[in-house]
C-alpha cells in the first residue's frame, strides 16, 4: 500500500502540482507549498467525509435491487466506518498542521499518509458501484448510480485543486472500475458512453488543473508578500533605530497607539504617557492656545484626509519645536475609520534656517532693520496706493557724518557696533507704523505711510538729530558723530518712485552741503540747482583738456620783512559761456565725481612749472585734496612734478586739511613722512577748526600751520579769538613751527599778528590773487616801494588787478 501511495504521489506531483510555475521554484518553496496545500485540504476533510457518508446513506436507501443484501450492508457499514475514522484522524491532527515547517519532509509525509490511505479505501469502496449497473432492476436506480459516480468525480475534482495525490488515490480505483464495467458489460453504444465519460473526466480534471495552478500562483504570491512584509518589517525596524524620522499611529478616537522609541525620544515622554494621549492635546499648548498651522493640521485630521510634510509646531517642555507630519487614514472594508498612521520628523533646524533666509531676504543682517530690497518694495506699494487712492506718505534719507573716520580710526568691528547703536536710537524715535531701513553702509531711510505736515517733519528730524548726534560709548571709547537728513513728501514732492527718490536725495545732499548734522526738506529750487550742478559737472569733465583751468597766486608776505616769501596756488575756471567760476562752486563737484584727482594733479604740475620761473627764494604752496592722498600715488605725482619742472623740493609746500588726518590717520602720516623725506614742506591748513589738531602736531612734525581766516576776522571784535591766536603763536615758538595767518585785511590785524610772532601773512591787505604774468610786476613794485619808503606797504595796499 505504501508503494502505491508513493507512486500516486509522484504521478500527481509531476502532472498536477502547478506545471512550469511549480518546477521553477526552489525545493524549499515547493515543500512549503505542499505544506500549505495540506493545511488547505485538511480544512475540507470533514466536509468531504460527511459528504461521503451522505452519499453512502443515499445509495443505501435508494438502491433496492442490490444483488446481495449482506454485501450491501457490509459496504454501507465499512464506508461509514472509514469516513468516521477519517474524521477522527483529522480531529487528532488538525492542531499539528500549523506546526509544519518547510524543510521537514518527514513530518509532511507523516501527516499526509493517513488522508491518502483513507482516500484509497473510499475509492475502492465506491469502485463497487459500477459493477452493480448490469444487475439493477430498473433504469431509475441506474441513473442514481451514475449520478452518484458523477458527484464523486466532481468532489474529487475539487479536492484535486488543493491536494492532487489524495484525489488520485480516490479516483484511480473508481475510474478503473467504471471503464471495466463499461467495456465488459456495455452495449452497442459502449464507445459513445466511453467517450462521454472520458470527456466528462477530462473537463473536470482540466478545471481542477486550472484551479491547481491558480492556487499555486496564489500561494507563491502569498509567500512573496510574506517575504516582502518581513523585509519591510526589517527596514522599518532599521528606520526606527537609525533615522531621525519616526512612525506614529492613532486609533479611531485619534489617540496615539504603539508609539515608537524615536517618537518617545523627540516628544520627551515615555511610551506609557504617549499612548492614549490625543493628537489635539499634544499639539495644543498648556494654556489652550493653538498656532494657526495647528488649526489647519487638526482640521485635516477631523476631515479624515491624507496630508504630506505638513509643518506644525509642538511644545516640548518650554521649547517650541517644529514637526513635519505625513499621515494617511486607515479604513475598514466598509469604509469605517480605523485611525491614522504616518511618519513624522523634527524640522526645527530647517524651519529656523528657512526663517533666517526669509529674514535676510527682507532685513539687514547687522542691524535687523529692513534692507534696501524690502524698502524698495514698501516704497512701490505706497506709490501704488498714492496712484490708486491718493494716499500721501513721507520719505526720509539719513546719512551719518564722519562715520568713515570711525572705521578707519577704531576698526570696522567698532564701526559695526556703532551702526547697531545708531539703529537702536533711530528705532526709538521712529513713529508707529513707519518703516525704517538700512540701505547700506551708513545710509538709512524711513517711510511714513500717512499724511505728515511740515511741522511734523521738522519735529521728527529734530528728534533724530538729538538721538543720533550725541556721544556713543563703545568698548570704553567715547565717539561723537552726526547725521544729515533729507526729507520729501509725496505727492507734493513727486508721484513716481524715481522722482521721489531723486528729490529726497537732493534734500540730503543740500543738508550735507550746508554743514552736515542738519536736515533739509526738499524745495523746488533744489531741482534747478541740481540740474545746474549736473551741467557744470558735464562741462568740468572737458575743462582740463580744453585748457579752461587757470592758476592764480596769492602772495605770502614775511611778517617782519614785509617782502614776498612765496605764493599759494589758487585754481580758477574760465568757462567759455559762464565766465570765471570760483573754486567754491566747482571743487565740490570735482570731489563728488572723482575729477578732483585729475584736476589736483594738473594744479600740482602747473604750479611747479610756473614756480620754476620765479626767483629761487620764493616758494609755491599747493593744496591737496583728500581724494588725491592714495598711498604711493601722491608721492609718485609729486616726484614726477618736481622732475618735470626742475623745481627744487624745498620750494614746494603741500597743504593738507585736518579732516584728511581724521579719516585715515596712520596711512596719511606714513605718506606725509615719505613726502617730507623728498625735501618738500608740509603745512596744516585751516588750523583750529577741528578738535584734534594738537594731537596731530605731536604725531607729525609739520613745517607750518595756517591759522583759519575765521580767527583773523574776529581780532577786532572777539577777545577770546585774540587769546586763541596768542596761544597758537606761543605753540609755534615752542614746537618750532612757522605760523601763517590767512585772510588778513586790515592794518590792525597786521600789527596784532606781528606782535604774537606770526611768521607769514596772507590776505587782501597785501594783494589779491595774481596771474602768472602779473607776478613779476608785483615783485618789482614791492621792491621799489620798499626802497622808496620803508613804510610803503604799511601806508597803503599794493593793488594789482587779478
Amino acid at each position: 500500500m505504501r508503494k502505491i501511495i508513493e507512486f500516486l504521489r509522484e504521478v500527481a506531483s509531476s502532472l498536477f502540482n502547478g506545471g512550469a510555475i511549480f518546477a521553477q521554484l526552489s525545493p524549499e518553496i515547493q515543500l512549503q507549498l505542499k505544506i500549505e496545500r495540506l493545511k488547505a485540504t485538511s480544512k475540507l476533510v470533514p466536509s468531504l467525509l460527511l459528504g461521503n457518508i451522505f452519499l453512502v446513506c443515499f445509495a443505501f436507501l435508494t438502491i433496492k435491487s442490490f444483488p446481495d443484501t449482506f454485501l450491501k450492508y457490509s459496504l454501507f457499514l465499512i464506508s461509514c466506518a472509514v469516513c468516521i475514522g477519517g474524521v477522527k484522524v483529522w480531529h487528532t491532527k488538525k492542531n499539528r498542521f500549523n506546526k509544519l515547517i518547510a524543510g521537514n519532509t518527514k513530518s509532511l509525509k507523516k501527516h499526509e499518509r493517513p488522508f491518502v490511505f483513507v482516500a484509497i479505501i473510499l475509492g475502492c469502496l465506491w469502485a463497487t458501484l459500477p459493477p452493480l449497473l448490469p444487475y439493477l432492476a430498473n433504469s431509475e436506480e441506474q441513473v442514481i448510480v451514475i449520478a452518484i459516480l458523477a458527484a464523486l468525480l466532481c468532489i474529487s475534482g475539487f479536492v484535486l485543486a488543493s491536494m492532487p495525490v489524495m484525489a488520485y488515490s480516490f479516483l484511480t480505483p473508481l475510474i478503473i472500475s467504471s471503464f471495466t464495467v463499461l467495456f465488459y458489460f456495455g452495449t452497442e453504444h459502449v464507445l459513445l458512453n466511453a467517450m462521454t465519460l472520458i470527456i466528462y473526466i477530462g473537463f473536470i480534471q482540466t478545471s481542477a488543473l486550472s484551479q491547481t495552478r491558480s492556487i499555486v500562483k496564489l500561494i507563491v504570491s502569498s509567500q512573496e508578500v510574506a517575504k516582502q512584509q518581513k523585509t519591510i518589517s526589517l527596514l522599518l525596524k532599521d528606520f526606527e533605530q537609525h533615522s531621525s524620522d519616526w512612525l506614529w499611529e492613532t486609533d479611531e478616537n485619534m489617540n496615539f497607539v504603539r508609539p515608537s522609541d524615536r517618537f518617545c525620544d523627540v516628544s520627551g515622554m515615555t511610551a506609557a504617557s504617549v499612548s492614549g494621549q490625543t493628537v489635539t492635546s499634544l499639539f495644543t499648548s498648556s494654556n489652550g492656545e493653538q498656532h494657526p498651522a495647528t488649526g489647519v493640521f487638526l482640521g485635516s485630521l477631523s476631515r479624515r484626509i491624507s496630508f504630506n510634510d505638513f509643518q506644525v509646531p509642538v511644545m516640548i517642555g518650554s521649547e517650541m519645536r517644529w514637526w513635519s507630519m505625513t499621515g494617511t487614514p486607515e479604513l475598514d472594508e466598509k469604509g469605517g475609520f480605523l485611525g491614522y498612521h504616518g511618519v513624522g520628523s523634527d524640522v526645527t533646524l530647517q524651519k529656523k534656517t528657512d526663517e533666517r533666509i526669509s529674514f535676510l531676504a527682507h532685513n539687514d543682517a547687522l542691524t535687523g532693520l529692513f534692507n534696501r530690497a524690502h524698502f524698495t518694495e514698501v516704497l512701490n506699494q505706497n506709490v501704488s496706493r498714492l496712484e490708486r487712492y491718493g494716499a500721501p506718505f513721507a520719505l526720509l534719507f539719513m546719512d551719518l557724518d564722519h562715520f568713515k573716520a570711525v572705521n578707519d580710526t577704531f576698526g570696522h568691528p567698532m564701526g559695526d557696533q556703532m551702526l547697531v547703536e545708531v539703529s537702536s536710537r533711530l528705532k526709538s524715535v521712529t513713529p508707529v507704523g513707519a518703516f525704517l531701513a538700512r540701505l547700506g553702509g551708513d545710509e538709512f531711510a524711513m517711510l511714513i505711510p500717512k499724511s505728515v505736515s511740515i511741522e511734523d517733519m521738522d519735529a521728527l528730524a529734530n528728534n533724530i538729530l538729538r538721538a543720533v548726534s550725541g556721544t556713543f560709548e563703545i568698548d570704553g571709547e567715547q565717539i561723537a558723530i552726526g547725521i544729515s537728513i533729507g526729507l520729501a513728501l509725496a505727492p507734493r514732492h513727486g508721484t513716481r518712485p524715481d522722482q521721489i527718490l531723486r528729490n529726497v536725495d537732493l534734500a540730503l545732499y543740500r543738508a550735507k552741503e550746508s554743514g552736515r548734522s542738519g536736515y533739509k526738506i526738499f524745495e523746488s529750487g533744489m531741482d534747478s540747482q541740481a540740474r545746474e550742478r549736473r551741467a557744470l559737472e558735464f562741462d568740468l569733465r572737458s575743462a582740463v583738456q580744453n585748457n579752461e583751468l587757470e592758476l592764480f597766486y596769492q602772495p605770502l608776505m614775511g611778517a617782519e620783512s614785509n617782502k614776498p616769501v612765496g605764493f599759494e596756488a589758487l585754481i580758477r575756471w574760465n568757462h567759455p559761456i559762464r565766465g570765471q567760476i570760483a573754486p567754491v562752486e566747482f571743487i565740490p563737484i570735482a570731489e563728488g565725481n572723482g575729477l578732483i584727482k585729475e584736476i589736483g594733479d594738473w594744479v600740482l604740475r602747473q604750479a611747479c612749472r610756473e614756480a620754476a620761473t620765479w626767483p629761487d627764494n620764493l616758494t609755491v604752496a599747493v593744496n591737496l585734496s583728500a581724494q588725491q592722498f592714495d598711498r604711493d600715488r601722491i608721492v609718485d605725482v609729486v616726484v614726477s612734478a618736481l622732475s618735470e619742472s626742475g623745481l627744487a623740493p624745498n620750494r614746494l609746500e603741500l597743504e593738507i586739511t585736518e579732516s584728511l588726518l581724521i579719516d585715515r590717520p596712520d596711512e596719511v602720516l606714513a605718506t606725509l613722512m615719505r613726502l617730507k623725506d623728498l625735501g618738500v614742506s608740509i603745512a596744516m591748513d585751516d588750523f583750529g577748526t577741528g578738535y584734534s589738531s594738537l594731537a596731530y602736531l605731536l604725531k607729525f612734525p609739520f613745517d607750518k600751520i595756517k591759522i583759519d581766516k575765521s580767527f583773523i576776522s574776529a581780532i577786532d571784535t572777539d577777545k577770546a579769538a585774540c587769546d586763541v591766536l596768542r596761544t597758537i603763536g606761543s605753540l609755534g615758538k615752542t614746537l618750532n613751527i612757522r605760523i601763517t595767518a590767512e585772510g588778513v585785511e586790515t592794518e590792525e590785524q597786521v600789527d596784532f599778528l606781528r606782535a604774537i610772532a606770526c611768521d607769514q601773512l596772507q590776505g587782501y591787505f597785501f594783494a589779491k590773487p595774481l596771474k602768472q604774468e602779473d607776478i613779476s610786476a608785483f615783485l618789482m613794485n614791492t621792491l621799489a616801494g620798499t626802497l622808496a619808503n620803508n613804510k610803503g606797504i604799511a601806508n597803503g595796499r599794493v593793488a594789482i588787478a587779478a
